[in-house]
């Protein structure tokens, strides 16, 4: 199991495993297509994509480190099932 390390609001240090790390980039994805689909904009992505998206579209980097540190584990675990892929292939 990968874990990620960020500062919370207080300067102390939290640990946030793949599950909280998935969980936070798929709720700010079921926000971004909320918020896309008020606006009349339909998306056919699943959470998990659109909050990458989201992240990405919004630049927001640097907004939160729980949300920083949850992208990076995502992207990681990612790059690492890919790379898998490519070495079975």
């Amino acid at each position: 199991m990968k874990l990620a390390t960020y500062k919370n609001a207080d300067g102390g240090m939290e640990m946030m495993n793949e599950d909280s790390a998935l969980d936070e980039i798929r709720a700010l994805g079921n926000v971004f297509t909320a918020a896309l689909a008020e606006r009349g904009k339909a998306s056919n992505e699943s959470d998990l994509m659109a909050g990458l998206a989201a992240y990405t579209m919004l630049d927001l980097k640097g907004e939160s480190a729980r949300t920083d540190a949850a992208h990076r584990l995502v992207m990681r675990i990612i790059t690492d099932e890919m790379f898998a892929r490519l070495r079975a292939a």
